[in-house]
């Protein structure tokens, strides 16, 4: 086996890797130099977290400024590989070892001031190692980039089981040095591949242009608008592509009223005498097996069979933003209101973990899908600007919560102080899911590329930027329309019928496999059946005979 051809498994174990280390971050009490230090520190060590992300992601906001551009251009966008596509990947795997084992107490004792330090430092590096998978996943189709990512969730999620039923030294033995090896050996494979299928995705423009689409609509006057909506969509490629400010409020009041939540559980890993465990081990006031605690155990159940379940879904076309965004939101609102009841073991905490965890994956799918076409300088400082202000946001909500914490006067232990305190939180979940979420669906479906049009449009009253990008959609509409109706003439099926759009747009066999998750000979064999309902034997035949027939 050469190495391209493993490249794609080396990915996705890099990726699963980095995701197995955030679920360690959040879930693994094995991190900690002992399970009395770790409680003594939650509120500070929840607030060294955020404060690491937001140094990470103000890092991230500095080189998009700066020379983010060019690593990113460069890296996505070249034809051979870069240094800093190779070397930023192995010093962030450093980095992350170091904060390890400064959090782990392996280099110091077993001290607060040590394990706060590499808890920053872990945040910082994590938030880095995020923005380089988002460099990597720009130059991917956004189904395949999401697939990608719900598979290596899944199995992080049975890795960070599995691995916390070992002895604390194997733990922390892959958490210092085999994760994030493999971790940079993904991201330095993953960012030189991207840029070959970025140019060919969207060289310059943003948009998939295709011959088919031209053919279809012969109209002079259609063309002619066409053409002024590639060039001014061309001069404003390299400009960033603001967020809506409904989908960054959305996403940042999401983040804000999670971390909020799961703040205000007053000892969020390590539970008293688990209702699970008691049984396997014999010990009524077992809390643990081996380093895995029962509200641990739960988050991971709960995040494996969410990616299951997606997987499913999206296999079947089925899977849509507002699904990923409610059970996420759900899952957070009955894990708080849960607790105060006090269910035995900590369950509570791992579902409302389970749902923040689910809730990341909404706002990267809605973001990768808002962005998709878009060059890395559309999207380079407005996401690292985003991340700067969730990461804000988390850490003044651990603000609020430590400021609770250290009121004599308050009890936060009491039930009706938390239930009032923390049902404020709920009834903002809610009014997110009600209110400004059905919006930020619809500006994901635009996508960046006409929410910007339709910007432009808006700030310059330009009559024909408005006329070409109505143009635009027009055809898109028209395209989608005459394969319609063409699928329907010749009875194909609607796999058949997406697999066409995809052969009209120019995409070969390896393309198809990958954007609809198919294996080669399925694929292979869809060709044939349509080759056969169309009576043609040839690719160009087949095209041609879609360009001639009749539209409505």
């Amino acid at each position: 086996m050469t190495f391209d051809s493993a490249k794609p498994l080396v990915v996705e174990i890099g990726l699963g890797c980095y995701f197995w280390l955030a679920l360690c971050t959040l879930l693994s009490g094995a991190l900690y130099p002992a399970l009395e230090v770790g409680t003594a520190c939650q509120i500070p060590l929840t607030l060294s977290c955020d404060a690491g992300l937001l140094l990470g992601f103000a890092g991230c906001l500095a080189v998009a400024q700066s020379g983010g551009r060019t690593f990113g251009a460069s890296s996505l966008a070249g034809t051979d590989r870069t240094s800093g596509a190779v070397v930023l990947p192995f010093l962030l795997a450093c980095t992350t070892s170091a904060s390890i084992l400064l959090r782990a107490g392996m280099l110091f004792e077993d001290a607060a001031v040590p394990m706060i330090a590499g808890d920053v430092l872990l945040g910082a590096s994590l938030a880095a190692a995020g923005y380089l998978w988002w460099l990597a996943f720009s130059g991917e189709p956004p189904r395949g980039a999401f697939l990608r990512l719900v598979r290596a969730l899944l199995g992080a999620s049975i890795a960070f089981v599995a691995l916390s039923l070992m002895p604390r030294g194997i733990l922390l033995l892959c958490a210092c040095l085999v994760a994030p090896v493999a971790m940079g050996l993904g991201l330095a494979a993953q960012l030189p591949e991207t840029k070959a299928s970025s140019s060919k995705a969207h060289p310059g423009t943003g948009e998939d242009k295709t011959p088919l689409a031209a053919d279809v609509l012969r109209s002079a006057e259609v063309k002619s608008a066409l053409n002024a909506d590639a060039a001014s969509t061309g001069a404003e490629a390299e400009r960033p592509a603001p967020l809506p400010r409904v989908l960054s409020a959305s996403i940042v009041i999401s983040v804000f009223v999670a971390d909020l939540l799961l703040s205000l559980f007053p000892v969020s890993l390590f539970s008293e005498a688990s209702p699970l465990f008691a049984p396997l081990t014999g010990d009524p006031a077992a809390a643990v097996l081996g380093n895995l605690t029962e509200p641990a155990f739960i988050a991971a159940l709960l995040i494996a069979l969410f990616s299951v379940a997606a997987l499913l879904l999206e296999e079947r076309g089925r899977l849509r933003l507002p699904l990923v965004c409610s059970v996420g939101f759900f899952a957070v609102a009955v894990g708080f209101v849960t607790f105060p009841y006090h269910l035995p073991g900590g369950a509570p905490i791992g579902i409302a973990e389970a749902g923040r965890v689910i809730i990341l994956v909404f706002i990267i799918m809605a973001l990768l899908r808002y962005y998709q076409g878009c060059p890395p300088q559309a999207w380079l400082i407005p996401l690292a600007r985003l991340a700067c202000l969730c990461a804000l946001a988390m850490a003044v909500a651990d603000v609020l919560v430590m400021t609770l914490y250290l009121n004599p006067a308050l009890d936060l232990f009491d039930f009706t102080n938390r239930t009032i305190f923390g049902g404020v939180g709920v009834l903002v979940l809610v009014a997110l899911l009600l209110g400004p979420m059905p919006h930020v669906y619809e500006v994901v479906r635009r996508g960046a590329c006409h929410s910007e049009a339709a910007g432009s449009n808006a700030e310059n009253t330009d009559e024909g930027a408005e006329s070409a990008a109505a143009v635009s959609l027009q055809r898109e509409e028209l395209a989608e329309a005459h394969l319609d109706a063409f699928a329907s003439t010749h009875r194909l099926s609607p796999r058949e019928r997406e697999i066409l759009g995809l052969i009209s747009k120019g995409r070969d066999v390896p393309y198809i496999e990958q954007e609809l998750v198919l294996s080669k000979s399925t694929v292979k064999t869809h060709i044939r059946h349509i080759y056969e309902k169309c009576e043609v034997s040839s690719r160009q035949a087949l095209i041609d005979l879609l360009q001639s027939h009749p539209g409505d």
